[in-house]
């Protein structure tokens, strides 16, 4: 009988240590799940966040834009395919050209933006004309006529 309720009691001690253990994997893989989505809820955040951002600083380029052409004669926008660049507009008065850069009002400057601000102040502009030359045997022609023409030839 002693040896019975021995059997049982390590059983149960077993049991218990089994939970125990199975509650505590289940603790830790709660914590982790909660880190992780902690984290995709910050990257989904700062997403939106530089999303709404760069929404801004086109609005604000595109009215700025517009609020400078009667102050200048003439005012050039300078549009890239990279998210970097360095300058929106050049903008021409009778005694001076302008770089232009527009920025929400508080925003700070990049590092980039700096730099070409650094090398404006330091008079360490030129004006460049480069030249290009086309190679020889370049022909430019209309597509639709050659592709209307097989047609019509088609039909008769």
């Amino acid at each position: 009988m002693d040896n019975q309720i021995f059997v049982l009691l390590l059983i149960l001690l077993i049991v218990v240590a089994a939970l125990i253990v199975v509650w505590m994997l289940a603790a830790r893989k709660a914590r982790e799940a909660r880190y992780y989505r902690g984290l995709y809820e910050q990257k989904q955040s700062l997403a939106f966040q530089l999303g709404g951002s760069k929404v801004t600083g086109d609005i604000c380029q595109h009215l700025g834009t517009f609020a400078l052409l009667l102050e200048y004669d003439q005012v050039m926008t300078l549009s890239s395919t990279s998210s970097q660049a360095s300058l929106d507009l050049l903008a021409l008065k009778e005694d001076s050209l302008d770089f232009i850069e527009f920025k929400k009002k508080g925003a700070s400057m990049q590092p980039h933006e700096r730099r070409i601000r650094a090398l404006v102040e330091q008079k360490k502009v030129r004006y460049l004309i480069k030249d290009v030359e086309l190679p020889e045997g370049v022909s430019v022609s209309d597509r639709g006529a050659k592709h209307r023409t097989a047609q019509l030839g088609a039909r008769n």
